[in-house]
This record gives structure tokens, sequence and C-alpha cells, in this order.
């Protein structure tokens, strides 16, 4: 008898962490607003889309293959804005900047993750500050490296570096409580979504 109820047990345990984590349709929700906030983001700030704020609320929510699927989702509905909508030159250097972007974007979801992963033991608000300040350095650096082809190397002035790491700040605070929002609001039709202050 006590073979049998150990494994009770265990399927009842195993049953109970299932239910403990985001469904995938709530993950799918929790991406689509973070699509939308991107969006947002792009028309109402002219295409300065906080892609490292997105890349980190991503990573700390979602599978990483997931969290870089929906970066490019993003990254492509903010070219197809800032082309239709912000009538951005169609020249190859205007093209070069929009994928050196692109992939300063993946690389700081990488970054993210991979911060968000490897500090496991400090809280919540240091990981994800931790993750912010190192995705976003590895963004610039990425965009800087592209400067030196493409040219725009004195766009990197302190004081612009500042004001955009600001806004990427302020971009993350307020998905963050849009994540805390969303949680509370959703629960009763999606069940649990994913939380940045559980990462």
């Amino acid at each position: 008898m006590i073979t049998r109820h150990r494994p009770m047990q265990t399927l009842s345990a195993t049953a109970g962490q299932r239910s403990a984590e985001p469904s995938g349709v709530a993950n799918f929700v929790w991406i689509v607003i973070l699509a939308l906030a991107g969006v947002g983001g792009s028309l109402v700030i002219s295409c300065v889309t906080p892609f490292v704020a997105l890349a980190v609320a991503l990573a700390g929510t979602v599978r990483l293959a997931a969290a870089l699927t929906a970066i490019i989702a993003i990254w492509l509905t903010n070219q197809f804005i800032g082309f239709v909508f912000f009538h951005f030159p169609r020249t190859p250097n205007t093209i070069l900047w929009g994928v050196a972007i692109g992939g300063a974007a993946l690389l700081s979801t990488l970054v993210a993750a991979t911060v968000l992963k490897q500090a496991a033991a400090l809280s919540a608000v240091t990981r994800l500050g931790l993750a912010l300040l190192l995705g976003f350095a590895l963004y610039e650096a990425g965009l800087l490296v592209a400067a030196l082809f493409l040219g725009g190397v004195e766009t990197f002035s302190p004081a612009i570096i500042a004001r955009l790491g600001l806004i990427n700040v302020v971009w993350l605070v307020g998905l963050f409580a849009l994540n805390e929002l969303v949680a509370v609001l959703c629960k009763s039709w999606i069940g649990m979504t994913p939380r940045l202050a559980k990462v």
C-alpha cells in the first residue's frame, strides 16, 4: 500500500506544479500585449522602440525561443511603421541600420535571458536591473559598431545614450506594472500569466 501511495503523491505534486505554471494561452496573450506595447512605443516616440526593456520583459517571462521570435516580430513591426508612417528613406543605408537594430535587439534578448538565468541567487528586481543594464550596454555597443561602418557615430553622445537608457528604465518599470495588472485582471479567463516578479 505504501508503494502505491507514493506514486499518487508524486503524481499530485507534479499536477500541482503544472497548474502553477502559465498556460500556452497565457504566454501568447502576454507576448501579444508586449508586442502591442512595442508598436505603441514606436508610434508615440517616433520609432524609438525600447527594445532592451521589451527584451528583458520577454526573457523574464517566456522561453528563449518565444522571446526571440517575439522580438523579431516587434522589430519587423517597428520597421514597417518607420517606412510607412514616418517615411524613412528607402536607401541601402537605412535598411542596413534596420538590420543592425534588429541584430542588437536579438543580442540584448540573449544577454537578458543569460543574466536572468545565471543570477538566480539575486532578487527579482536586482536580476531585472542587471539584465537591463547589460542588455542595454551590449545593444548600444552593437549599434556603435554598426555606426563605424554606416555612419552616425556622433549620435552616441553621453546625453543621447543616457536619454535612451532612461527611456528603457521607465519602460521596464511600466512593463513590470503592466505585467502585475495583467496577472490580476486576466487570471479568471486565461489562468496564471507569466510573472516578472517571479523571474
